[in-house]
């Protein structure tokens, strides 16, 4: 027995060696790697310090921390740590609302809980719910093998977008880029709108959109029986919306049900892009090239249209990306979030895909020189402006002696003396000469941007499509008994301007293979070689080679209102005062020049919010005062004016401003 007990000791010792062996081969779950609990350590303990202190010293080591916490995540193998899995998509949208507390005056259903005996809230008109660029979640509905990972899965809105944006980029990318040639899906790829009030109620998990003013309504007595979410693919132009999904017969439809059902008119509610889409919408519905529905059928169908935070003149930040990929957005990461972006979703790769979203081109400016400014002044340029005028809406840095200002060729490199100051029509003129030819073909097939004020041309813009979706090129319909209420929020510094600068050649040779925070927002060359774009805008030929654009984010100066390359002007957050108020403003278009643009005479009702923030800090979306572009659907005096309006009350809420739109709409 002994001589047995010495034979199996030594047996013994090496299954367990084996076994510590086998133990260190193994690959240490990600959760429990040191970078891993690094990164959360030091994320969560910047939220902790940042909670309890503002000061600018320790906001400087909270930048140093978030610079460096920014290099660790850059380096890390996502697509090995967050597999393509159910259970990741799962556990991604748990810890969101774990990590995400709730605002202290975050409070579901109200204010309709509070007010709904003293305002007298109650359903009555039908309801329909237009909303803005990128709120509508998109799903895959595609069955081929590219596709059926992504089946019945939204790949715009949800955390099962942000795990394809990060592990599957290029699937990503693939499936939401719309085809150059026709504007619609690529071959193989089905992408659909969310249908139902789900399409918008929350962006991802916990960032609400339309989620409070679905509460509020339904708390007045609302439901799916007396309002209709009319969701959309708002990458598609706005023909494509009808040519593929018949999206407007769909509307028209809906509308004149609910007017049977109910014997009344329908309220429309709309936000942002859908606020700017409707008007579209009505002159298609009346057009025997569209609905076939007659001069009246607004009188007869509408009863008020809502109007919340509309972009009627375009916004600057629209031409920002299209040109380079840029916006405030992506300028106010800092240096590291921008090295991060650039590594994963690089300018040039941003341009490619915005370009396809042909919805997103109708947000481009309107009105020209007239609306936005000369280089000498713009209606919004402060009293005696001593500094550069915002009609300057794209400067190009550095200024070398002897530039041409008079030129109208397009600069070619960053020594270029034709490197100078471009107004809004110069600056979609670049705009132009920098895409391909295919991009500008659909933008002349689709949109107008200029100004029309002769009665004879607007009686002939009636039956042109393309200036539909531009109210100083078409005129409201024949509806005297329709209301119009325009709501948008005041006092958030707003992109009004930009200081651009061009790449070097050496830089363009070299950010191919390298992730620069300077270049790479061209396409191909070859595209840009052989054709003109049949546009009104283009009126030069396009370079030889595309110019590599980008926001020059060192140009800064506060007292200019200057930051990051951006200068900045009064709106909310998003859209400019100038945009958002001056067709309804009473010296702007819809009132003033009301027998061109609104011969009808529809009344217009104009209400500013001025934007307040919460001094609570777990107020993260800024208090029921808040009235930046998105938090307005949020605001708990904008829902009391919209509760009234759909039951009935509407001639409770008045005309209101806080800024100077009407001084501006005047010049």
């Amino acid at each position: 027995m002994s001589n047995l007990r010495k034979r199996n000791t030594p047996k013994k010792d090496k299954v367990v060696v084996q076994e510590q062996e086998d133990a260190s081969c193994k690959k240490t779950p990600f959760w429990k790697s040191s970078r891993f609990v690094f990164s959360i350590g030091v994320t969560i303990g910047l939220a902790g310090m940042y909670a309890a202190s503002t000061t600018p010293a320790a906001q400087n080591q909270l930048n140093v921390l978030q610079d460096y916490l920014m290099m660790q995540v850059a380096d890390l193998d996502l697509q090995y740590l967050l597999p393509q899995t159910d259970v990741v998509d799962e556990f991604l949208a748990n810890l969101t609302m774990k990590l995400r507390p709730a605002p202290a005056t975050d409070i579901p259903f109200q204010p309709a809980t509070d007010y709904r005996e003293e305002y007298n809230l109650k359903p009555h008109f039908p309801v329909v719910m237009i909303p803005g660029i990128v709120s509508s979640g998109l799903e895959s509905w595609g069955t081929s093998e590219k596709s059926k990972k992504n089946f019945r899965k939204r790949i715009w809105g949800t955390m099962s977008m942000v795990r394809s944006v990060l592990l599957d980029k290029e699937s990503w990318t693939e499936h939401l880029m719309l085809d150059p040639d026709t504007g619609l899906d690529p071959e193989g790829i089905k992408i659909r709108a969310v249908q139902g009030v789900e399409a918008a109620d929350y962006f991802i998990t916990g960032y609400w959109v339309w989620a409070k003013v679905i509460e509020n309504l339904a708390t007045i007595g609302y439901d799916t029986n007396s309002l209709y979410f009319a969701s959309y693919d708002w990458r598609l132009s706005f023909s494509n919306l009808e040519v593929r999904d018949q999206y407007f017969s769909r509307l028209k439809t809906t509308i004149e049900l609910s007017k049977k059902a109910s014997g009344l008119k329908s309220v429309v509610v709309a936000h942002s892009m859908g606020s700017s889409m409707f008007p579209y919408f009505l002159k298609w519905v009346e057009s025997p090239k569209g609905g076939n529905g007659g001069s009246s059928w607004t009188n007869d169908h509408i009863e008020s249209f809502m109007d919340i935070a509309g972009p009627m003149m375009g916004v600057p930040k629209a031409l920002t990306c299209m040109i380079s990929g840029e916006t405030h957005d992506t300028m106010a990461l800092g240096s590291m979030g921008a090295y991060v972006l650039e590594k994963f979703f690089s300018r040039r790769e941003r341009t490619k895909l915005m370009r396809s979203w042909f919805g997103g081109s109708s947000m481009l400016p309107k009105g020209g020189e007239a609306v936005w400014g000369t280089k000498d002044n713009a209606p919004d340029d402060e009293k005696e402006e001593e500094y550069h005028s915002f009609g300057n809406m794209l400067s190009f840095v550095p200024h070398p002696e002897g530039m041409d200002q008079d030129s109208n060729e397009t600069p070619s490199n960053s020594e270029d003396p034709l490197i100078r100051n471009y107004t809004v029509t110069e600056s979609l003129d670049l705009m132009l000469k920098n895409a391909d030819f295919k991009y500008n073909s659909h933008l002349a097939a689709n949109y107008s941007f200029g100004v029309t004020t002769s009665k004879r041309q607007l009686e002939k813009n009636d039956n042109d499509p393309t200036k539909w979706s531009n109210p100083l090129e078409s005129r409201l319909p024949n509806a005297p008994d329709m209301k119009i209420y325009c709501f948008y929020g005041v006092g958030v510094p707003t992109e009004r301007s930009y200081y651009y600068a061009v790449a070097n050649e050496e830089d363009e040779e070299t950010c191919a293979g390298t992730n620069t925070t300077t270049g790479c927002t061209h396409e191909e060359t070859t595209e840009h070689q052989t054709e003109q774009p049949i546009t009104a805008f283009a009126h030069h030929p396009i370079p030889t080679k595309p110019v590599n654009l980008y926001i020059d984010a060192s140009v800064s100066d506060p007292i200019q209102r200057i930051e990051t390359g951006i200068r900045f002007s009064d709106g909310d957050g998003t859209v400019p005062l100038l945009s958002l108020g001056y067709m309804c403003a009473r010296n702007g278009a819809w009132q003033k020049h009301a027998d061109l643009y609104n011969p009808a005479k529809i009344p217009i009702i104009l209400k500013e919010f001025k934007h307040k923030l919460s001094i609570s800090k777990l107020d993260v979306r800024g208090g029921k005062k808040a009235s930046d572009h998105i938090d307005i659907l949020g605001n708990w005096e904008m829902m009391l004016d919209l509760l009234q309006i759909v039951s009935g009350n509407g001639n409770n809420v008045t005309y209101r401003t806080y800024s100077d739109i009407e001084s501006y709409a005047d010049k």
